[in-house]
């Protein structure tokens, strides 16, 4: 009984955040489509420079850089200090994803070491506990449910940590970069800046929504599994 309790109680915890947060994937879809932004944007130079003229700016210049190919997503990699570019180049908040991930790169090394780690190891906990419950060898399934729970939270804890100091910064660092290349009037690159102030008040709550809901969902799947 209390494992379908717990699994209710996790499902009902999903949707009330979203409810919270009140995400909305069109809203955030709908931000990436703005023309006289992007008629801004394309002044600038490209991902890669921009990625390294930041990084000078933070006075780190010891991150490898490259640029990703088939993918959208924006990366730093802290094992091996790269930060990888996605193909951005219709999008307009380029100039704050890039100083995203390079503030990512001058983040306490430990948090970022740790987070790396201990992310895989969560993974590999959660394959080996399933795999020991199905096969009847852990029978105490409450107290794995319990386990992977406050294991999700320090992960949480960690990865909101960095990612909204990162969300956080990197704004000020796109404004700084923009001001300093002077490549577009005042009027645009307060437009652009406030455009981007727009992205992270739905970004944010977003982002928080979904580490919260991907620990929990991996938590409802071991659940079920269990109870199959």
């Amino acid at each position: 009984m209390e494992i379908y309790v717990s699994l209710i109680a996790l499902i009902i915890t999903i949707l009330l955040l979203k409810y919270i947060f009140k995400i909305s994937i069109k809203k955030v879809k709908a931000l990436q489509q703005n023309t006289i932004m992007q008629e801004i944007t394309d002044k600038f130079p490209g991902n890669m420079e921009i990625a390294k003229e930041m990084l000078e700016m933070l006075k780190n210049k010891n991150v490898k850089i490259e640029q990703a190919k088939n993918t959208k997503t924006s990366l730093y990699i802290a094992i091996t200090n790269k930060i990888s570019i996605a193909d951005m180049k219709d999008n307009y908040g380029r100039i704050q994803t890039i100083a995203h991930e390079c503030i990512h790169s001058v983040q306490d090394r430990r948090l970022l070491i740790f987070n790396f780690v201990y992310s895989n190891f969560l993974i590999i906990y959660f394959i080996t506990i399933t795999l020991l419950s199905i096969f009847n060898i852990i029978r105490n399934n409450m107290l794995q449910i319990f386990i992977l729970t406050l294991l999700s939270f320090i992960q949480f804890t960690v990865r909101a940590y960095l990612e909204i100091d990162a969300m956080t910064k990197s704004k000020y660092l796109a404004k700084e970069y923009i001001e300093r290349k002077k490549l577009c009037t005042k009027e645009e690159s307060d437009n652009l800046i406030k455009e981007y102030d727009k992205i992270n008040n739905i970004g944010v709550p977003f982002v928080i929504d979904n580490l919260i809901s991907n620990s929990l969902i991996r938590i409802c799947i071991y659940i079920i599994i269990v109870m199959i």
